[in-house]
């Protein structure tokens, strides 16, 4: 079993969504990743809250209440999360949340993982750090 954790962090001067799992930056684990198969890292970043309304916050949700989503996780450092982004395929199955790893066409990310949370434990990461108001307080 893997653990999550979800935080808004202030990074180049702008709050963006912090996924850790097993207390390492999703950030890292794709930069050692990305070298172990002998890809350049292109260096994709937390998302900004703009874009995790716009992108993902309806997905966190829903595949926090367990049903099935896909998950933009990081986008790219140049600021535009279509230029290249890293999802998660995510499913419930018995109490369980799998993610399973996608993003750049170019590049094969399902050997990073699967992870596995604890449902109800995935669910309390999600819902302490993206309730169901963006933090502008405007609805989701």
């Amino acid at each position: 079993m893997n653990t999550l954790q979800l935080r808004w962090q202030e990074l180049a001067g702008h709050k963006r969504l912090e996924v850790l799992i097993d207390d390492q930056p999703l950030t890292e684990l794709v930069r050692q990743f990305e070298l172990a198969q002998g890809y350049f890292p292109f260096g994709d970043t937390f998302l900004r809250v703009d874009d995790v309304d716009w992108y993902s916050r309806a997905a966190w949700q829903r595949s926090a209440d367990g049903h099935p989503a896909c998950l933009v996780l990081l986008g790219c450092g140049c600021g535009d999360v279509d230029c290249s982004h890293l999802y998660a395929e995510v499913r419930e199955q018995s109490g369980w949340v799998q993610w399973t790893m996608g993003g750049s066409l170019e590049r094969d990310y399902r050997g990073l993982g699967p992870f596995w949370f604890d449902l109800e434990a995935y669910r309390r990461a999600v819902f302490e750090v993206l309730p169901a108001e963006c933090p502008t307080g405007h609805p989701a």
